[in-house]
């Protein structure tokens, strides 16, 4: 069955990833949900004076203002999904929804030196997939979602979506858009699966403090796997396994990657 889940207030969540948060939709394994996400803050995001397309979901982004960064969009509840199960979600489609994102940059020292950061809104060509940068240079986009996983076991204290553990949360792994199979433990019935965080366009590591953030619009396929074991998340890509450990592209070392 295909559903369709809107970036609506009452289907976001701000700053959090929670095994206590109550689903917005329930599914059964084997189901297709096409999820809408929002990216900023507000005050990253634009007001109705920018000169680029009419900010999408601005009002939502205002509505659901929370305590830390990240809005996702969920959580989904997978009928007959238990702790100890494996959900296998397939990322069949990543989109832009909007025609700008942002980008937040800083002077390598600007923590020592007190030093702002400077937050740049880039247009996007949907049509030609690319971002047209101040200084007139263009770049091809890559779509794919910075947060995207199941929630923490409800013993838990919430987790913040810059955090990456056994749930999964903070990905930011460019490689991870559409065509990648994840594979996460289940900790909470029903998995309470949530994504967020869209990127346009991810570099190495965010380099640049952040990627090219935007609205996305992912079609995601669901499976409860019995017949897998795992105490923490993998993912598949057409060329690669790449473990949890190594697929948080913040690793201090840069970008790794593990083929097995």
């Amino acid at each position: 069955m295909e559903h369709y889940l809107t970036s609506t207030p009452d289907h976001l969540h701000w700053g959090l990833w929670d095994g206590r948060l109550s689903p917005v939709i329930r599914i059964a394994s084997g189901d297709r949900v096409t999820i809408e996400t929002l990216s900023a803050e507000p005050d990253e995001a634009l007001d109705l004076a920018s000169d680029l397309v009419e900010p999408l979901g601005r009002g939502n982004i205002d509505a659901s203002h929370g305590a830390a960064p990240r809005l996702l969009t969920g959580p989904i509840h997978i009928e007959g999904a238990e702790p100890g199960d494996v959900l296998e979600v397939r990322v069949l489609d990543v989109r832009l929804r909007s025609d700008w994102g942002w980008n937040m940059r800083a002077p390598s020292a600007a923590r020592e030196m007190s030093l702002d950061f400077c937050c740049r809104h880039v247009p996007l060509d949907r049509t030609r997939n690319i971002a047209r940068l101040p200084w007139g240079r263009e770049l091809r986009l890559s779509p794919c979602f910075g947060n995207f996983g199941v929630a923490p076991p409800a013993n838990w204290d919430r987790r913040k979506p810059n955090e990456t553990t056994g749930f999964s949360g903070h990905i930011d792994n460019r490689d991870l858009g559409a065509g990648c199979t994840a594979y996460f433990p289940v900790f909470v019935a029903g998995a309470l699966f949530s994504a967020g965080h869209g990127h346009a366009l991810l570099d190495d590591g965010d380099a640049q403090t952040s990627a090219i953030e935007t609205a996305l619009a992912g079609t995601f396929e669901f499976h409860i796997r019995r017949n897998l074991h795992l105490a923490a998340p993998r993912v598949e890509t057409a060329s690669a396994s790449v473990g949890a450990s190594i697929v948080n592209a913040h690793a201090s070392q840069g970008r790794r990657r593990r083929t097995n």
